[in-house]
């Protein structure tokens, strides 16, 4: 940890910027990520000079959080789960129903597991400072256990779903702050530093465990003595805490909706009414046209997959179907100097050529492997001399300021040609579609992607922009075309937003509304009006308290 090129406070945000707090969920190497949010998340005093005034959320929105609050009372005010559940209906701030059946199956799941024998939980956070000009606190938010005599310390991160694995530069910083971390309390406020509880006291053994709470499995991410974790962070750790404290070039996305930076971040396009709707005070909400569809089905379940509760059954055959199509093409789309598909790019006959996640069966490969034939035609990559730029699956985040909403966008294909961005949509069906059907009806997406490219979200030249829909059957490909400069059609697209974000927008109860969908909804079994109707699986059981090991 030093002071090398590093962040600096930008001018709209004031606050001390010397301290420095990098946790394992500080950083890391997603697509996702936005190095300029992280390096201004590790700097927790540093804050806007003029606080935002939205309201929060009325729902709780942390998934994890009201999971460990009720482990707490268990591990460290001697509650029993039940009484400790409990607690729950008198939260100040109020968990959905389905939410609510979540967090009591983790927690009886946790509760009933069975491993690492002989620790106890620990209620302070062990912390590594250093001083070099900055003061620097290493951390990890996950719960912590050690034996009775101190020489093992064990962090376990909490999984939504099963078990899975952490970054190499996540586990390291955690097992770095085991292995060498003080004892501390939470900051009084979040700008403040920890404050030292004990005398610094280090064990010979550190251990990482990754647990699931939805079936109650772990991983064990590493297990060593303190030498070898100071190793396992000066290989992974340390590059990631350097990486953090540069910064670098925003990347606008998914991170935007909870960075400080975001009010004055000059990398989100800020363009009011792009969803078509506005609301006075609200608060801020990322939304992409997939949220929008989901909500309006049925609001808890767009609340659901929000929260990231673990999912059922999520995709039919035929969505599957869809998404081996759609990843065989997006691999193609990829290669070096964009060759326009050939049918000797695609899968040979007789052959299942779906695997893993997208596995279907043997007819549903064939029908598929027909689509892909006839996409060939339909390649935009036979003009590629007319292409400039090509971006396959790019995430694009615009700031609605009148909506109050990070609008998300991830088109299948973005080209530009001649200065004007192409958006492109790929889709698979067999259904025969009605002569009467508008595409901006059966697919939100191209409606945002109308307005988006009206409005210029994307840069270029939207006048000779355009929205392309390839739509793919086992007979043919049946390629459309969408003007945004069109003034009807730029009429529709905002209806058809109007329809679906006015409701979105103005929900605070994310209520459910049961019906046949429920059968196919993959977050059913957390919903209790679902379950009412019997429509939903039944939740997986966990033994009660008096039958738990």
């Amino acid at each position: 940890m030093g002071d090398r090129t590093r962040w600096r406070r930008p001018h709209w945000m004031v606050g001390d910027d010397r301290l420095v707090r990098i946790g394992p969920g500080t950083g890391g190497q997603e697509n996702h990520i936005c190095p300029e949010r992280d390096a201004a998340k590790a700097h927790p005093a540093v804050t806007l000079r003029v606080p935002s005034q939205l309201p929060d959320e009325t729902l709780e929105t942390f998934t994890i959080g009201p999971v460990a609050e009720v482990l707490d009372l268990v591990e460290f005010g001697g509650a029993s789960p039940d009484q400790a559940l409990g607690s729950l209906a008198v939260r100040k701030r109020p968990l959905h129903p389905a939410h609510r059946a979540y967090t009591e199956h983790a927690v009886r799941r946790y509760v009933a597991r069975e491993e690492s024998p002989g620790l106890v939980p620990v209620r302070p956070y062990w912390v590594v400072r250093r001083e070099n000009g900055l003061r620097w606190e290493l951390y990890a938010w996950w719960r912590r256990y050690r034996s009775p005599d101190g020489s093992v310390r064990e962090f376990r991160r909490l999984r939504h779903g099963g078990a899975r694995s952490s970054t190499p530069g996540e586990i390291a910083i955690a097992a770095y702050a085991a292995a060498f971390g003080t004892e501390s309390a939470w900051p009084r406020r979040w700008r403040e530093e920890f404050r030292p509880t004990g005398r610094a006291s280090r064990p010979r053994r550190v251990r990482i465990v990754e647990v699931g709470l939805d079936d109650g499995s772990s991983v064990v991410q590493f297990e060593g003595t303190v030498e070898e974790a100071k190793a396992y962070y000066d290989a992974h750790g340390d590059p990631q805490v350097r990486a953090v404290i540069q910064g670098g070039e925003a990347r606008p996305g998914s991170a935007c909706a909870e960075c400080k930076l975001f009010t004055g971040c000059a990398a989100v396009p800020r363009i009011p009414g792009v969803l078509a709707i506005s609301a006075q005070r609200a608060p801020l909400r990322e939304v992409s046209a997939s949220a929008l569809r989901y909500h309006d089905v049925c609001p808890a379940q767009a609340l659901l997959r929000r929260l990231h509760l673990p999912k059922e059954d999520e995709y039919t055959d035929a969505a599957k179907l869809g998404q081996a199509v759609h990843d065989w093409i997006d691999r193609l789309h990829r290669r070096p100097g964009h060759p326009p598909c050939s049918v000797a790019d695609m899968p040979p006959p007789g052959h299942n050529w779906t695997s893993g996640r997208w596995q279907v069966p043997d007819p549903d490969a064939e029908a598929g492997r027909a689509m892909l034939l006839h996409h060939v035609d339909a390649c935009p990559f036979h003009d590629s001399a007319l292409i400039e730029e090509v971006e396959s699956e790019a995430v694009r985040a615009v700031h609605d300021t009148a909506a109050q909403a990070l609008v998300i966008s991830k088109p299948d294909l973005l080209y530009r040609e001649d200065g004007s961005w192409v958006w492109r949509e790929l889709k698979t069906t067999r259904r025969t579609p009605r002569p009467d059907e508008d595409l901006l009806d059966r697919y939100p997406q191209l409606a945002l992607a109308v307005t988006l490219l009206a409005e210029g979200a994307l840069g270029g030249d939207p006048t000779g922009s355009r929205v392309e829909v390839e739509i793919l059957r086992p007979d043919g490909a049946h390629p459309h075309v969408i003007d945004p400069t069109d003034p009807e059609r730029l009429a529709r697209a905002r209806s058809v937003l109007r329809r679906l974000a006015g409701p979105w927008r103005d929900d605070r109860s994310w209520a459910a509304r049961p019906g046949n969908h429920c059968r196919q909804c993959p977050v059913s079994r957390w919903c209790p009006d679902s379950a009412t109707a019997d429509t939903a699986r039944a939740i997986s059981t966990v033994p009660a308290e008096e039958g738990a090991a």
